[in-house]
C-alpha cells in the first residue's frame, strides 16, 4: 500500500495571519501548545483552519480571494 501524502502550503497572506496568531499565543501563554490542522477540499480550493488546544481558539486561514 502506498503512503498518502498530505501537503498544504500557505500563501503569503495566510502565513502572515498564522504567524501573528502564534505570536499572540506565545506572548500570552509562553508556549504554543498543541495545534490541530484541518484541510477541507471543496473542489475549488482547500478550506484551511488551525485549532489551538491551549487557547481553545481556531484560526480560519481559508483564502477565498485566491481561488
Amino acid at each position: 500500500m502506498n503512503k498518502t501524502v498530505i501537503k498544504v502550503e500557505l500563501n503569503v497572506k495566510q502565513q502572515k495571519m498564522y504567524e501573528q496568531w502564534l505570536s499572540h499565543i506565545k506572548a500570552i501563554y509562553g508556549d504554543y501548545g498543541t495545534l490541530t490542522w484541518k484541510v477541507t477540499p471543496n473542489g475549488i480550493g482547500p478550506g484551511i483552519s488551525v485549532y489551538s488546544h491551549l487557547t481553545k481558539t481556531e484560526l480560519e486561514l481559508t483564502d477565498m480571494d485566491s481561488w
